[in-house]
């Protein structure tokens, strides 16, 4: 090896003849002789067998589909690692809880017959399914999973479930029915509403939840919540503080983070839910006086709202000021390259759908309302910047509010960038929501009146005594499409 050597002259002072640098002397030194250690033969050498660390014995093709579950199916849930549940929580639950494994099962082996048609896999995909509802059923029937802060792996096992019904055409139901992923999101959050610790507090930053507890709060909620904005009003599906656990995350800057199983914070989820009961409650008392007051109190909120990430703790001030943050950012496609950007503009695109929800059914403002106009702008600049491939294209891209754009728009540049994101999704064949979606979009957008939702004469001041436009708008689209999954 080679060794370096400073000479003593060369500590001390410089002197006018000699360089200012210390004079290095390099010498070689031949490696030492090392003791030969005998290696044992390879047949000897003792290895972890194939399924070290699982309580449960996988055979072959389940170590297949488990590796694929974990590497290919959970890297496009989240681009937030910390709180992707499917791969920190749900993958966990699996090794010990045989409902849950064999849900991940099932959900694999559906998304690998895309790509390698097997009978084998068919066969054992069905076995899996009507193994994990078995489980499931049995589940449902213990009563200890009723315990405050239990029923976890049930929970769990039921949003695995649910996904298989979103993305397979052969379980979906008339439109005229309740979807099963509906029925299954609402039997979580009924789960959820019996364990929920928060019972036993006075104050929600004092309950004491795990890591699992608040994913599944999240990801049962969300397809239950999100199915609220294009369905009928109904008290029942938000009164009786439903969804009141999204607010036991811990303190209020907890509950503003970002949270990687839905793209937005658990208390920006919260307020959707709110906005629909009380445009239910407005329904059924138009005179109402305190109504309004609360309205203005959520919306003021949402305008105030300001979300963050594990990556990006202090988020930004304003949109303005997160679109001049993401410019300098932008790629040569033009939209952002970096994990912090498209986790701050699918977040605050999902803000800015909330306020114009608001605004639409809630304080029943016309789409053509410049107030609406505006925000449909800036919602419209956080789509054009965020990728719709790629690694930084996963299950927390703003799906909601690009639909959402793209059935209210009036101006014909916020129509065309939601289009064009559907038209680039709909590129890269993969099992998703968005299809179906995207084709109701367009059957709408042909169906629906252009008058709707424009003014036809001077507001009233009250909001319960304005036209209602949305629920004509929801009445026509449920009649001819059934309820969509916006997850």
């Amino acid at each position: 090896m080679f060794i370096a050597s400073v000479s003593r002259k060369a500590l001390g002072p410089p002197t006018p003849s000699s360089s200012s640098s210390p004079s290095l002397t390099v010498s070689y030194s031949p490696k030492a002789p090392q003791p030969h250690v005998p290696t044992a033969p390879e047949a000897n050498v003792e290895r972890p067998p194939p399924d070290f660390g699982w309580q449960s014995k996988l055979n072959k093709m389940e170590r297949y589909l488990v590796d694929f579950y974990l590497s290919a199916w959970c890297a496009g849930r989240a681009i937030l690692s910390s709180t992707n549940c499917w791969i920190q929580d749900i993958a966990q639950m699996g090794d010990g809880n045989a409902c849950v494994r064999h849900a991940i099962l099932a959900l694999s082996s559906t998304y690998v017959l895309d790509y390698k048609p097997d009978e084998k896999i068919r066969q054992a995909s069905n076995a899996y399914y009507e193994r994990a509802v078995t489980l499931l059923t049995d589940a449902l029937k213990d009563e200890r999973e009723l315990r405050p802060g239990g029923s976890e792996g049930t929970v769990a096992a039921i949003a695995l479930l649910n996904m298989m019904d979103v993305v397979s055409p052969e379980h979906r139901r008339s439109k005229n029915l309740l979807p099963r992923w509906l029925e299954g999101a609402r039997m979580a959050c009924r789960l959820l509403d019996a364990t929920d610790p928060g019972h036993r507090y006075w104050n929600a930053e004092n309950i004491q939840t795990s890591h699992a507890w608040v994913a599944n709060t999240i990801i049962s909620s969300r397809a239950a919540i999100l199915a609220l904005p294009m369905a009928p009003l109904d008290p029942a599906n938000t009164g009786g503080q439903q969804f009141q656990w999204l607010l036991s995350h811990g303190n209020e800057a907890e509950a503003r983070r970002i949270h990687g199983a839905c793209g937005f914070s658990p208390r920006l989820l919260h307020r959707i839910a709110q906005v629909t009961h009380l445009a239910a409650l407005l329904e059924e008392d138009p005179d109402s006086v305190t109504i309004p007051e609360v309205a203005t109190a959520i919306l003021k909120e949402l305008h105030n709202l300001r979300q963050w990430s594990e990556i990006n703790p202090r988020g930004h001030d304003s949109t303005d000021a997160l679109l001049a943050h993401c410019d300098k950012r932008l790629g040569p496609s033009g939209v952002v390259v970096d994990r912090a950007s498209m986790a701050d503009l699918t977040a605050e695109a999902w803000r800015l759908a909330a306020i114009i929800y608001s605004l639409c059914r809630l304080y029943r403002l016309p789409r053509s309302h410049d107030e609406v106009i505006v925000h449909m702008a800036k919602l419209a600049a956080c789509i054009n910047r965020t990728p719709t491939s790629g690694s930084l294209f996963t299950a927390q891209a703003p799906f909601f509010p690009v639909f959402l754009l793209g059935l209210l728009a009036v101006k014909e540049d916020h129509v065309q960038s939601a289009m064009r994101w559907f038209e680039s999704v709909m590129q890269t064949y993969c099992r998703s929501s968005v299809p179906p979606v995207y084709e109701a979009l367009r059957r709408a957008r042909k169906l629906l009146p252009d008058h709707l939702g424009n003014p036809t004469t001077d507001l009233p001041d009250h909001i319960g005594h304005r036209y209602a436009w949305w629920e004509t708008l929801v009445a026509e689209v449920t009649r001819n499409e059934g309820i969509l999954c916006l997850v």
